[in-house]
């Protein structure tokens, strides 16, 4: 399970943005919303050959050839609809224990992204062709064919994850402000894929605002810092999501 990670990142460079005009019918989103957490806490309880049966036909093989992450607890954060209600893409915040250098051994709650598609009045767990090769380093190709009966070798990937936090980049990490006074950080993204923005949290009387909380492969982002008349210093907290990274931006007085 060395880059369970990646997982995380098998649909996200195709996810979109949430529109006020694409409100689902309430039964189609309850019934939605009751298959996703079906799925997901069967990562939770370990019963991954019932979540098969949430599984889309053409996922099958997908889905039995990764690993199958365990989840500590799930919650569903977002959900989007595209093709007249029939398919649609979900984050899912999943409490896991991630190891392996640079993460030690410790419990992160990562927003997961997924894709659903409605088969015969059912909703499926899905991973779309154009996104199965995907990862923060490019599209990955499967390696020469093998003697029959046996399966090609995974493409090699780093030994370590710190290329995992070299994807998202901000200008600096120290700002230095009057009352009153604001200074701007750009956040560039780097990876092939979308990345999601949120600051996390920020101290007292200082206010963190992002010019967009969604960033495309290539696209920037601009932070801007605003010390109000009686802003403490502190550490303003901006996440990465699906990646999980955090910058931690600290503000002082002048």
């Amino acid at each position: 399970m060395r880059f369970a990670v990646l997982a995380m990142l098998a649909v996200v460079s195709l996810w979109g943005q949430d529109s006020p005009f694409n409100r689902p019918p309430k039964d189609v989103d309850e019934a939605l919303r009751a298959r996703i957490l079906a799925f997901f806490q069967y990562h939770v309880t370990g019963e991954y050959r019932k979540a098969e049966a949430l599984v889309a036909e053409d996922t099958q093989d997908y889905f039995y050839d990764h690993n199958k992450p365990k989840y500590i607890s799930v919650e569903i954060l977002r959900v989007e609809y595209s093709d007249n209600f029939t398919k649609a893409k979900a984050i899912v915040l999943c409490e896991q224990r991630i190891s392996g250098p640079g993460f030690g051994n410790q419990l992160f709650k990562v927003p997961t992204p997924s894709a659903w598609k409605l088969e015969n009045g059912k909703w499926y767990w899905w991973v779309p062709e154009e996104a199965r090769n995907l990862t923060p380093f490019g599209k990955m190709t499967p390696g020469p064919e093998t003697a029959k009966g046996t399966k090609p070798a995974p493409p090699a990937l780093p030994d370590n994850v710190d290329f995992l936090f070299k994807q998202v980049r901000v200008s600096k990490e120290d700002v230095v402000l009057k009352p009153g006074d604001h200074d701007t950080i750009t956040v560039e993204n780097g990876a092939p894929g979308a990345m999601t923005l949120v600051v996390v949290q920020s101290p007292v009387g200082i206010d963190a605002k992002l010019s967009k909380t969604t960033l495309e492969s290539g696209e920037k982002a601009t932070l801007t810092i605003t010390n109000a008349k009686e802003g403490s210093p502190g550490t303003v907290r901006l996440q990465v999501d699906p990646i999980g990274q955090v910058f931690n931006i600290n503000v002082k007085n002048k």
